[in-house]
């Protein structure tokens, strides 16, 4: 992980509500054709983009829907750096996962834009996130997009000591706490999603 670099998030991101399993789900998450990422700011300016590989959730005609992002699938193309972020920052043995749950059930599976709260469960830290993606059906597949960028905070997550770790390992003068978030969800009818491949 960026030994130095803050990670946004993730069991991630934006997810659409997990119900109780993929199995209730109207469309289930296609991993292969999927992607969340993170923004890490350090030395003030310098910004590098990160992502991680496994993502798996589920999203209702109701409305209700889930995101998993799988912590441990961090990817910042510098294995020491991935190592440092699972150790350092997310400590993946104790919080596997981070997961988003939304509730449209006021409006849907609707066409369109919209701003919702979204619930990020990261880090053993619950909290209430506003969100303005683009919802698209089209057929068998409904895609969720971010419009702008979530903007999440470490701290507001117990994750800044974490933060400053990544920063003195790496010898750096700082690393925001600030992390931007943007992702595409793309949810299948449950027999035609892919199975997530195996983190790398």
């Amino acid at each position: 992980m960026m030994q130095r670099t803050l990670p946004f998030v993730c069991n991630t991101v934006l997810s659409f509500a997990l119900l109780s399993g993929t199995a209730m789900a109207d469309w289930v998450l296609d991993n292969t054709q999927s992607a969340l990422y993170f923004v890490s700011i350090k030395k003030d300016h310098i910004a590098e983009t990160h992502t991680f590989k496994t993502l798996s959730g589920g999203i209702t005609k109701a409305g209700q829907g889930s995101l998993n992002i799988d912590l441990a699938s961090v990817s910042t193309n510098i294995d020491i750096r991935d190592q440092r972020m699972r150790e350092q920052l997310f400590d993946t043995q104790k919080f596997a996962t981070a997961s988003v749950s939304v509730d449209l059930s006021k409006t849907g599976v609707k066409p369109g834009i919209q701003t919702v709260n979204v619930t990020l469960d990261l880090h053993g830290v619950k909290k209430e996130i506003p969100a303005t993606v683009a919802i698209t059906e089209v057929g068998n597949t409904v895609q969720v997009t971010t419009v702008a960028p979530i903007v999440l905070n470490a701290a507001d997550f117990d994750l800044a000591a974490g933060v400053t770790a990544l920063r003195e390992i790496a010898e750096l003068p700082s690393i925001s706490n600030a992390v931007p978030v943007t992702f595409f969800l793309n949810f299948v009818k449950p027999a035609e999603a892919k199975t997530p491949p195996n983190p790398a």
